[in-house]
């Protein structure tokens, strides 16, 4: 082999190596930017799967997760009533996602979580793992959202670009009183390219957008997945 060759081989596997820590460098889980590479789809671990390593339950065929969210006191009246849109959207989004995992994931019906909480006033000082029990869930997901915002600051409205900052945590419910399994920290913002004219599209269209790509991210942390799968459209 030529010296020439060889350099121009060295040359190509740094430049593969050079962007691979770029995009590590700013947040990109390095398996999703080694299929882009490659061309292939391989699956992507989740950050918090939903799922039993070991114990009586780790060959579960099927998991059931309870949703709590919250959002922050002070949200723009843009998202008013966007925990029971999030809710709906993450419990078909997360069955969806897991079907061709090693265990499937069922969601307590969100309504099912609103009666829990008319029956029992006091629920926000009840430990997860007594909601989780009460609700019949292997698990507990905490979301809680803040610094919702739908437009870019100083664009008079004029401009969407939305941003969220989400904290996702997980309990066992059958580890009992503690704390969370896993802890999820997350700023979210579509869409992913930028912004878009705020006269492209009316709000109501842009918020169902943003709220269907927040699921679908919150989901990705708790499901295995591949690259491309569960994107919703617009993004």
């Amino acid at each position: 082999m030529s010296r020439s060759r060889t350099r121009r081989g060295v040359w190509a596997r740094r430049a593969v190596w050079g962007t691979l820590a770029v995009v590590a460098a700013t947040g990109c889980n390095p398996l999703t930017t080694i299929a882009f590479l490659t061309h292939k789809d391989v699956k992507v671990p989740a950050e918090a799967p939903l799922a039993f390593a070991e114990g009586p339950k780790k060959n579960k065929e099927e998991v059931v997760v309870a949703l709590f969210i919250n959002q922050a006191a002070g949200h723009n009246l843009e998202f008013a009533q966007a925990e029971a849109t999030l809710a709906s959207e993450l419990a078909r989004r997360l069955p969806e996602m897991s079907k061709d995992g090693k265990q499937k994931i069922a969601v307590v019906p969100p309504k099912d979580v609103n009666r829990y909480k008319m029956k029992n006033p006091g629920w926000r000082t009840t430990d997860f793992s007594k909601r989780g029990r009460e609700l019949g869930a292997d698990f507990v997901l905490d979301i809680n959202l803040d610094k919702m915002a739908m437009f870019q600051p100083g664009s008079q409205n004029n401009v969407y670009e939305g941003r969220a900052d989400v904290t996702v945590d997980v309990y066992d419910v059958d580890a009992g009183p503690g704390e969370p399994k896993h802890a999820c920290v997350h700023g979210f913002s579509y869409p992913r390219t930028g912004f878009r004219d705020a006269g492209s599209m009316p709000q109501s269209a842009f918020r169902k957008l943003f709220l269907e790509n927040l699921a679908v991210e919150i989901a990705r942390l708790h499901v295995d997945h591949k690259p491309t799968s569960g994107i919703a459209e617009g993004r």
